[in-house]
């Protein structure tokens, strides 16, 4: 009798958690092409939804599908927040390539000089991103601390990376590689690792954070700390289930999204100090790279970069290169 009793209890108890769960007038989804442990999720995106449900009085609440879950998919997070298969998603305009030709100009090299004047400036400019993100309604835009360079031998300077094998993140950094005289191969970041120990690449590009969560440290001994170009970030809602629901549940998406994500400049720095620090503990040798050194490098690559306006971006060249224009405008103004 007293262990029916617990489980009548016990069943009770479960019944009153998914009552109250329940209970939200809106029940919303959210996608992530990150792990449930990684600091865009633990740091803004819970912090985030609790905001949310709190102050909606409970009646939002926001449930988390992250990589690994069936919406966890890098290539799938805008599809599927266009197409409200989830109400929220997290993803790279990067992945897959050619799809948000617009956002991704920000990764051209040297274009900004630290996460916090990247984001001010894409946030400043979201409504002339809208066209890469149809039916959604943009929450965040974000940028990463700029790249540095990751090398097996030692080098002192990026002309170093001559005749270097060098894993690259973007057919703009390709392009700035071959005038180098690189060597460019492109990988995931998942096979970064064991190529550098079969030596398929001598060296990546890379900004420090995704250097300490795939510890790449410990194979790539010396790193050119240039700051050469971010990675950007969306976080979007659908369109559609934005405009039904009421005014102030809207005003409180937001407000809260920009109380919390005015926060990205210090995460990203934060993130990335923790690797560099690592990659100090390990004995690793870090150059540094001046803002003077950075100016002349953006001008020797400034036939880069207007090739790729003109050619590569996958807009007009007329658009691709006033956008650009109002972009550099962009982050001069967050200086």
């Amino acid at each position: 009798m007293k262990g029916w009793k617990s489980q009548l209890a016990a069943l009770a108890a479960v019944t009153v958690t998914v009552g109250s769960a329940s209970a939200a007038e809106y029940e919303l989804k959210i996608s992530s092409m990150f792990p449930s442990t990684h600091f865009v999720q633990k740091l803004a995106l819970e912090p985030w939804a609790n905001k949310i449900e709190e102050r909606s009085d409970g009646r939002v609440n926001i449930s988390f599908f992250s990589a690994g879950s069936s919406f966890g998919d890098a290539t799938r997070q805008f599809d599927q927040v266009r197409t409200g298969v989830v109400d929220f998603s997290v993803g790279i305009p990067a992945i897959p390539r050619g799809r948000h030709q617009r956002i991704v100009l920000v990764e051209l090299p040297f274009t900004v000089p630290d996460a916090e004047i990247g984001t001010c400036a894409l946030m400043n400019m979201k409504d002339a991103f809208k066209e890469d993100f149809p039916g959604t309604h943009i929450l965040s835009l974000t940028v990463t601390e700029p790249s540095a360079a990751h090398t097996v031998s030692e080098v002192a300077t990026l002309d170093d990376l001559s005749s270097l094998r060098m894993r690259t993140p973007t057919p703009a950094i390709t392009a700035m590689l071959e005038e180098i005289g690189a060597t460019p191969v492109g990988m995931p970041p998942t096979e970064i690792y064991e190529s550098v120990e079969r030596g398929v690449v001598d060296g990546n590009i890379m900004p420090w954070g995704p250097v300490g969560a795939f510890k790449l440290h410990e194979v790539l001994n010396y790193h050119i700390d240039a700051k050469i170009n971010p990675v950007s970030m969306y976080i979007l809602m659908n369109e559609a289930k934005y405009n039904s629901m009421p005014e102030d549940l809207q005003k409180i998406i937001d407000e809260i999204s920009a109380e919390v994500f005015a926060n990205w400049g210090q995460w990203w720095a934060e993130t990335d100090q923790e690797a560099i620090d690592a990659a100090k503990a390990a004995g690793n040798t870090i150059i540094p790279m001046s803002d003077g050194d950075r100016n002349a490098w953006r001008d020797r690559l400034q036939p880069v970069i207007d090739t790729y306006l003109s050619e590569t971006s996958g807009l007009p060249a007329e658009e691709a290169e006033a956008l650009y224009a109002d972009i550099l405008e962009s982050v001069r103004t967050c200086e």
